[in-house]
């Protein structure tokens, strides 16, 4: 039987920052990259129609033979984890990118000190993050801030227009007021904004939670140590403007398959 894939789903390019961190620690592994471009940004959507797309994607990527599945995504992970993990949990085992993130989150934070979220809107109003960090202190006081448009940015490269600037800087005005120890990146597809953040606020400390979660996975599913690896990518609209949005995080060589 051929060895099992790991799937990576996103709406976007987001999720390629977690794949780029995967493959650092487990270079031999076999990905299958699921982008739904068709349907993005999921930060906007309601529950229904993010486990609708969720949903769809699951059921492709058994078709493709996956077992483990990343939830590269911080709005499903925040949205419709706790629904699809329960109804696919005979066919796939899910990683969740906020729960599986949370304790790392937390850590170097004292009572009282602000953690300031940056997500979409979908996360923010699910207060998922707040409800894990909490877990594990309770003191910690969680600031989330919508930070919608921020995706579009990122998808459509508007990383010189002044009304882009704008809009992260008045986001990032609202963490510099709150006086926040650190800001947790939660969506995906913020990391590619992170020069950015940091030409406005260079005080703060900035927790991107791919790195944290490829460690996680890693540790946490087999794959044959001697295999070279291989990377396999879906889109369901656009690939070439998929190919291009990604070339800041992922110079993407193989051909994009739409679905």
């Amino acid at each position: 039987m051929a060895e099992e894939y790991i799937g990576v789903l996103d709406s976007g390019v987001g999720g390629l920052s977690v794949l780029s961190e995967l493959i650092k620690v487990m270079p031999e592994g076999r990905f299958l990259y699921f982008g739904d471009t068709k349907n993005m940004p999921y930060g906007t959507k309601t529950p229904d129609e993010i486990y609708s797309y969720t949903k769809n994607i699951l059921n492709f990527f058994i078709e493709k033979n996956v077992k483990n599945v990343v939830f590269a995504c911080n709005t499903t992970s925040a949205v419709v984890y706790d629904r699809l993990s329960e109804e696919f949990k005979n066919n796939l085992k899910i990683f969740p990118l906020i729960q599986t993130v949370a304790k790392k989150a937390s850590e170097n934070l004292k009572d009282n000190d602000t953690i300031a979220i940056l997500a979409t809107r979908a996360t923010i109003n699910s207060k998922k993050y707040e409800i894990e960090i909490k877990k594990y202190n309770p003191k910690i006081n969680v600031l989330g801030i919508d930070c919608t448009g921020f995706v579009e940015i990122v998808e459509n490269r508007l990383y010189d227009d002044e009304k882009s600037f704008n809009l992260i800087k008045a986001k990032m005005d609202i963490v510099k007021k709150s006086g926040a120890k650190k800001v947790v990146l939660g969506c995906t597809h913020y990391p590619y904004l992170i020069d950015i953040f940091k030409k406005i606020n260079s005080n703060v400390e900035y927790f991107n939670p791919a790195g944290c979660l490829a460690q996680i996975v890693k540790e946490n599913t087999a794959i044959i140590a001697d295999n070279k690896g291989e990377i396999k990518f879906y889109v369901s609209k656009n690939p070439d403007e998929f190919k291009k949005s990604a070339k800041i995080f992922f110079d993407i060589k193989d051909d994009i398959e739409l679905v």
